[in-house]
């Protein structure tokens, strides 16, 4: 709830003050992200790609990737950033969305299992950047925030039998992976 609170608060934000620019130009943006997710259990990468329109010192796009962290996610979600300082090279985000689990199997914290079943959750990421120009439109990005990943992972354990069908004993286990990301990106 909190995350989504401050999501709100900073669009609200960028829209104000995009609402005061004068004639500013609107134009196509890309940002191509590469990302090292650490957390508490180890460190991984990720990969995003984002793309929208840019105007005045605001940003807001539509973004996918593939997450690596624990277990491998396809994130989609909505991108917004606004662009500070004299000369518009730093910048805040935020990211919310949905996290789609891939083809996963559990890991060693879940013994035997009969049957699994993985559903997404909320994707949410946070965090400060800088822009620096390389050539005209294209500039390379650094960031670093805080991001999390919800799961939910539905087990199901068959009891021994000796007549069929055997009854089978159903868990839920929850995960909510929280934790740092530092990316590069060429934006262009």
């Amino acid at each position: 709830m909190r995350k989504s609170f401050f999501f709100i608060v900073i669009i609200s934000f960028l829209l104000s003050t995009s609402t005061s620019a004068q004639k500013k130009k609107i134009r196509f943006q890309s940002v191509n992200q590469f990302a090292i997710v650490g957390g508490e259990s180890h460190v991984n990468t990720a990969f995003q790609t984002v793309n929208g329109i840019k105007f005045s010192d605001c940003f807001f796009g539509i973004g996918v990737g593939i997450d690596y962290y624990k277990y491998r996610t396809l994130p989609l979600f909505f991108d917004g950033r606004w662009y500070f300082g004299e000369d518009k090279r730093g910048f805040i985000y935020g990211d919310i969305g949905y996290d789609f689990p891939t083809k996963n199997k559990p890991g060693k914290e879940i013994g035997y299992y009969s049957s699994c079943h993985f559903t997404g959750g909320v994707y949410s990421d946070f965090g400060i950047g800088y822009q620096v120009p390389l050539y005209k439109k294209c500039s390379l990005s650094f960031s670093l925030g805080y991001s999390s990943k919800d799961l939910k992972i539905k087990v199901g354990s068959a009891y021994q039998c000796l007549v069929a069908p055997c009854p089978v004993d159903f868990t839920t286990y929850e995960f909510s992976f929280n934790r740092m990301i530092l990316k590069a990106a060429l934006v262009f």
